[in-house]
């Protein structure tokens, strides 16, 4: 597969290439009986796009629900795929994952017997078939370069971050534990905030395996060279690091605008690879399902590697060539 990529699955040259590519998925959609069998074929590992959250899985104190999830890491396990859990904490102001009644929890010592709960059952109820968690997603401000004043923050402090990472290490020994991160591919300054605060956290010791950037494009291509050497960076800490929740809005339908956007999941698996990354995680299968509709207030951002008819777009293709180049 790595030397006719064309002829192959994009699961198949992955796999070869012993790399991840990976979907945000949904109960739901998975029972689509099209959607399933592109999502079985073409990729090798899946995110719990929200059934793994917080307000999903424990929407009150005491009462799990691991319903939907379940069904995410049965049909993980049915087909051979890894699943990646995604995310113990998240935290804010206008799009989290963490409950009302966990936010009306100001005291440190209840909100760590919170936390300890949590993670205790979560961490306890999918055990290995879950290959490994973002423990902590988006920790810097959106747009800046200090810690987001979550909740967490508020309560426990600077330093809640290395508290949740040794709590997730102490409840799961062997889980490979991640940290995720937004807007940086555009972003310099926050990039490097990013790894300060990564680079802070490797110097104290703190359990972490690796490092997430998103990787929502909706600024476009990054500068040449950026992610490869932010990635790079990472890397040389001793972390792996992986896209992990891409997607490049571009005009529907347009031919022009499909074959830039191929170009640019190209560039980016390009740099991955040079750096020595482990995974491309696209945020959905197709473009019909995207967030991004929602977040843009558009139907037409067309972000992913398959169309509305689970046909193949330029990007797939693209994606499939460079992996086998860069692997090779």
């Amino acid at each position: 597969c790595l030397e006719v990529p064309r002829s192959c699955s994009l699961a198949q040259v992955a796999d070869e290439a012993g790399f991840l590519v990976g979907a945000a998925v949904d109960s739901t959609w998975i029972r689509d009986p099209a959607y399933a069998d592109v999502l079985a074929a073409e990729f090798n590992s899946v995110t719990a796009e929200r059934e793994m959250k917080w307000d999903a899985v424990q929407p009150q104190r005491g009462t799990f629900d691991f319903t939907g999830a379940d069904e995410i890491v049965d049909f993980a396990e049915q087909n051979g795929l890894v699943v990646k859990g995604h995310a113990l904490v998240w935290d804010q102001e206008h799009l989290d994952s963490t409950p009302d009644w966990v936010l009306a929890v100001d005291d440190p010592d209840e909100l760590r017997a919170v936390l300890r709960e949590h993670f205790t059952a979560v961490l306890g109820h999918f055990g290995d078939s879950v290959d490994r968690w973002d423990v902590v997603n988006e920790p810097i401000e959106t747009l800046g370069v200090g810690l987001y004043p979550n909740h967490f923050q508020q309560v426990l402090g600077d330093r809640y971050i290395d508290e949740v990472f040794a709590l997730a290490r102490e409840v799961s020994p062997t889980t490979s534990l991640w940290i995720n991160e937004a807007a940086v591919e555009f972003n310099p300054a926050k990039a490097e905030a990013f790894h300060e605060l990564v680079a802070g956290m490797v110097e104290r010791g703190v359990p972490l395996d690796g490092v997430g950037l998103q990787g929502h494009l909706l600024a476009g291509a990054p500068q040449d060279g950026f992610l490869e050497d932010l990635m790079g960076r990472f890397a040389a800490l001793g972390l792996e690091v992986g896209i992990t929740e891409m997607d490049l809005p571009v005009e529907a339908g347009t031919e022009a605008e499909y074959e830039r956007q191929a170009d640019v999941y190209a560039q980016v698996v390009d740099e991955c690879l040079a750096a020595g990354c482990s995974e491309l995680t696209t945020w959905g299968v197709h473009d019909p399902q995207t967030w991004l509709d929602d977040f843009m207030g558009r139907t037409d951002t067309d972000p992913l590697l398959f169309d509305g008819t689970f046909t193949a777009k330029p990007a797939h293709a693209a994606v499939k060539e460079a992996i086998a180049s860069g692997t090779l």
